[in-house]
């Protein structure tokens, strides 16, 4: 399941920036250079690659992965505006050894610019209508919830409590919900009846919405 909803013309990108990088990478492995800098633009354009991969394959995990391209061209140069690259590009050190990778330069030394640039894009405008900035799922479907319960060897416990409460609205929404925000009443009743803390709902949820 992508991080993303892709569009066919997102997938069409992603084709072509795997067949630009596959390249790019082939004409590095045809060069004997063991500069320190060669070294590191080659690390960085097979990460590149790995991510885009993943994409295409729908198994990528965070919300760095469709935007890594965009994320080394901040680095190195390239295809981001002129104006974005002035500030970004000197900021790494590309000569350093075990230069750090390029998810890793996002979340540190161009931290304020790559969450400017993602946020303001159309895909993760479009995730966060579904889900937190915490990747947890806004809502699911009760299918999903019972099939998570289940999994968790939940479920049981939960459908005991269900039928024994004396709160009428709690039986009338787990019996005729057709889905469960994460906030919802129901939801609240049945971690603390069950001892469940924040983390292990958000975690139910996420497991729920692959389901």
């Amino acid at each position: 399941m992508s991080f993303y909803n892709l569009t066919k013309d997102n997938i069409e990108y992603l084709q072509y920036l795997k067949e630009k990088t596959s390249a790019k990478l082939a004409e590095y492995d045809t060069n004997t250079s063991t500069s320190q800098l060669y070294l590191n633009r080659k690390k960085h354009l097979q990460e590149c690659l790995n991510s885009i991969s993943e994409c295409l394959q729908g198994s990528d995990t965070d919300k760095y992965d469709y935007f890594l391209d965009d994320i080394y061209n901040m680095v190195w140069g390239n295809s981001i505006p002129n104006e974005v690259v002035a500030q970004t590009m000197n900021k790494v050190d590309k000569f350093q050894p075990n230069i750090p990778t390029l998810k890793e330069i996002a979340q540190t030394v161009l931290k304020s610019e790559v969450e400017t640039h993602i946020g303001s894009s159309p895909l993760w405008i479009e995730r966060m209508k579904e889900y937190t900035e915490n990747g947890v799922p806004k809502v699911i479907s009760i299918r999903q919830a019972k099939l998570a319960l289940l999994e968790a060897d939940l479920l049981d416990d939960v459908e005991e409590f269900i039928s024994k409460t004396d709160d009428r609205r709690v039986k009338i929404s787990w019996e005729y919900a057709t889905d469960f925000d994460r906030y919802n009443d129901i939801i609240l009743a049945l971690q603390k009846q069950l001892g469940l803390t924040n983390q292990e709902v958000d975690d139910l949820f996420i497991k729920a919405k692959t389901l």
